[in-house]
């Protein structure tokens, strides 16, 4: 038997109540009297529309009702006789009603969900009469927009593309709202808000239909609610909504139907949410809207993740390159060969803890073939001590060629530092003054580990200047007075300066030793009879002391940078052996592990 099956109600939902067209006249309103279709609810005119059969073919026509009659969206204008087809829907004020025919549906061989209807109520059967219930007296009438299954499915698919296409976190949130603005046609406006750094959501997009709807501001009570629950939330009128407390008065919504849904990332956690809404009090958002919208919101929120996980690969990337062009930079500071001087040899070993580090050395020619060998260590790593670093390797150079007395030198480079705002950073300092002709080393040590001095003539390893000599670091003191010392190097005699870094050197858990001062003395100087007669030249040194500390660590990450010179006089009549060629401190072979 043909039937009116009812979809929807005020109360959203309904259960496919299945209302039988079992006569020629059945009137639709809210008059129990005069009307086979009662609808008791205040919306519903007393006589709203009325439905006629003339053969088999049925007929639905609007009786000058005060809200209307629509078949599939369309307003039927009295007195047109509006025939029915199979699956019409009918909406009369915020009642959506099916037409059934089953006759008609077998003959067309529809698929078979379009045949169910609820069975008949024998009771409603008998009285010729049927009463639909309502829920009157709330206030919350509801215009229902209705969306087609197909369209449904179709606006699905299209996200789903769409977001997988999209990579770039902007453009992507604004694809999503263009998608929600195609979809919900009674949406106003609509929100895509992210999370900021303090946990508050900000508006990444805000597209409005209508231009004279110049309020921007979304409901921060309906937001925070839906992100603080991780649910979804669906109301008809938001400024009679009771659950959002007080904070929810009509002068802070403007809106009328609003839905809400929380973006959750892959852990779970809450990213942001969007806000769907309307002004327009005769446009409702339903419960199919929130779910197909919170379906929406868990692709979004996958692809949100895909394009910020993208976008940090990118920030990555750029301070990779960055960091590698600050290393290149550094680089260039360091000497691109070791001095040659007859009868001297030289080495030198350089290993940031990260790609650029806070330690320094130079060679720097000085009037009269004086050489200067200058080992440093600016407190801290990374990228702030570089930048030091940067300052310290053109101010060393300046004092040192414009001050002939080392010890004024260093003083003045101090004050040039101190100006410079080392803040409370500091550096350590040796600066060692070779005259290759008298074999004098002129010596100033600003806060820096004493170098190791070797003597060939008696085997002995002592320290080069003694805890007395050593001054402050540079910038520890404004007007601090520093003292130098000399010694003479004969035939045979090597001097290694280094920073803590090789001292400090850690082995693997769980032993956490350091290298310390009896293993550097061991590596310089070794009980073994077995050792080279070359063993104690700087370069043998140098290389036996690097191998130590790496041996030590084992594998183990470096915990400060390391850096080393090693120069000393060679025997009468040999030149240095060693290449001019710096060691590359980017060269695996040369890193400490």
């Amino acid at each position: 038997m043909p039937s009116l099956i009812l979809l929807k109600s005020p109360e959203g939902a309904s259960p496919n109540k299945n209302i039988p067209l079992n006569g020629d006249l059945l009137v639709i309103g809210r008059d129990e009297n005069g009307c086979q279709i009662v609808i008791p609810h205040h919306a519903v005119s007393r006589r709203h529309a009325q439905i006629t059969r003339t053969g088999k073919q049925f007929f639905i026509e609007d009786l000058k009702s005060r809200n209307r009659t629509f078949v599939n969206s369309k307003e039927v204008p009295p007195p047109v006789r509006q025939p029915l087809k199979p699956d019409d829907r009918i909406k009369i004020c915020d009642f959506l009603f099916r037409f059934h025919d089953e006759t008609v549906v077998k003959q067309q061989e529809l698929p078979p969900w379009m045949s169910k209807g609820a069975a008949m109520d024998d009771g409603e059967a008998e009285s010729g009469m049927t009463t639909i219930e309502a829920t009157q007296g709330k206030g919350s009438a509801q215009q229902f927009l209705e969306i087609a299954p197909s369209d449904r499915l179709r606006a699905l698919l299209e996200i789903s593309t769409n977001l997988s296409r999209e990579i770039d976190l902007d453009p992507l949130l604004s694809r999503i709202a263009d998608t929600l603005f195609n979809v919900f046609k009674q949406a106003d406006r609509c929100f895509l808000l992210m999370l900021d750094e303090a946990g508050r959501p900000a508006p990444k997009v805000m597209k409005s239909r209508r231009p004279a709807l110049d309020d921007t501001r979304f409901s921060r009570t309906i937001v925070k609610k839906t992100i603080d629950s991780k649910q979804s939330y669906l109301s008809e009128d938001a400024s009679s909504d009771a659950s959002l407390g007080p904070a929810a008065s009509i002068a802070e919504f403007k809106i009328r139907s609003v839905m809400c849904v929380p973006l959750i990332d892959a852990q779970g956690n809450p990213i942001g949410a969007i806000q769907v809404d309307t002004q327009d009090r005769t446009k409702k958002f339903v419960l199919d809207d929130l779910n197909l919208l919170t379906i929406v919101a868990n692709l979004a929120g996958v692809a949100i993740e895909k394009a910020r996980l993208h976008e940090a690969a990118l920030v990555s990337e750029k301070e990779k390159k960055e960091i590698e062009l600050a290393r290149k930079v550094q680089l260039g500071f360091l000497p691109q060969t070791l001095p040659d001087v007859a009868g001297y040899e030289f080495y030198s070993h350089y290993s940031p803890a990260q790609t650029v580090g806070g330690d320094y050395y130079d060679f720097i020619s000085l009037p009269g073939g004086r050489v200067a060998v200058v080992l440093g260590d600016v407190a801290g790593k990374g990228v702030p001590a570089a930048l030091l670093v940067a300052k310290l390797s053109s101010e060393v150079r300046f004092c040192l060629l414009t001050v002939p007395n080392l010890a004024d030198a260093v003083s003045l480079l101090n004050e040039q530092m101190i100006m410079g705002g080392l803040g409370d950073r500091f550096v350590t300092l040796a600066v060692m003054v070779i005259d290759p002709v008298a074999h004098l080393v002129t010596m100033v040590n600003a806060g820096h580990m004493a170098p190791k001095l070797y003597r060939g003539a008696t085997g002995e390893l002592v320290d080069a200047i003694t805890l007395d000599a050593t001054g402050l670091p540079v910038g520890a003191l404004p007007g601090y007075p520093f003292e130098q010392v000399m010694l003479t190097l004969e035939v045979g005699d090597s001097m290694v300066a280094f920073t803590d870094g090789v001292s400090d050197a850690m082995s693997p858990p769980p032993a956490d030793e350091l290298f310390g001062p009896e293993r550097l003395d061991a590596a310089l100087l070794p009980d073994d009879s077995a050792l080279a007669s070359d063993a104690q030249r700087p370069q043998r040194l140098g290389e036996r002391l690097v191998a130590a500390v790496r041996a030590h660590a084992n594998g183990r990450p470096q915990n400060d940078d390391i850096a080393l010179v090693a120069f000393g006089r060679l025997e009468a009549g040999i030149g240095p052996t060693t290449s001019t060629n710096r060691v590359s401190p980017t060269s695996r072979s040369n890193r400490i592990p």
